[in-house]
């Protein structure tokens, strides 16, 4: 499948909206408000993938993050770390009928692109469950240096089984 990436940009919110049903349980979605932050935040690292008919295929939420820990899932953040050392992805979703097409290789690399120009090195993300072995095999591997109750505490929000995921990029 061609894909186009293109910034995301305010009037994607609908279809990313759309497409965040498609691919996660009732639980775990986030409000407008949630991703109207982000893209606010972070209108260089947010992006889309869209088709031949400009239809949207897949997103990327991401933003430079500091620290050993995750965001909290869904808060709003009133800054960005002002010294950021990763690139944290918050969200990749390719909609069902697009999966395994390369939508998410192709906005994943726009993103790793991005990470390289600004200098970030290390790229974090939580994985849930059933995404584990997707990311494992990506080269992310689970953070080891926290304290693993710690770390629980702050992966419960996002579901059994979320790992709290790094890799190293030159």
């Amino acid at each position: 499948m061609s894909v186009h990436i293109q910034l995301m940009r305010p009037d994607d919110l609908d279809d990313v909206l759309l497409a965040q049903a498609d691919v996660y349980a009732a639980d775990l979605l986030e409000d407008r408000s949630f991703y109207q932050n982000r893209l606010d935040l972070a209108p260089h690292s947010c992006w889309v993938a869209r088709d031949a008919q400009h239809r949207l295929q897949g997103y990327l939420i991401s933003y430079p993050w500091a620290g050993r820990l995750p965001p909290a899932l869904g808060d709003a953040l009133a800054s960005l770390p002002a010294r950021p050392d990763q690139w944290f992805i918050h969200d990749c979703a390719v909609l069902r009928r697009a999966q395994g097409r390369g939508v998410a290789s192709a906005l994943l690399a726009e993103g790793h692109r991005y990470a390289r120009r600004q200098g970030l090195r290390r790229c974090s993300l939580v994985s849930l469950g059933p995404a584990l072995a997707y990311w494992e095999k990506l080269g992310y591997q689970p953070v080891q240096d926290v304290a693993p109750d710690t770390l629980a505490r702050k992966l419960a929000q996002y579901g059994e089984q979320a790992s709290f995921m790094d890799m190293y990029v030159d």
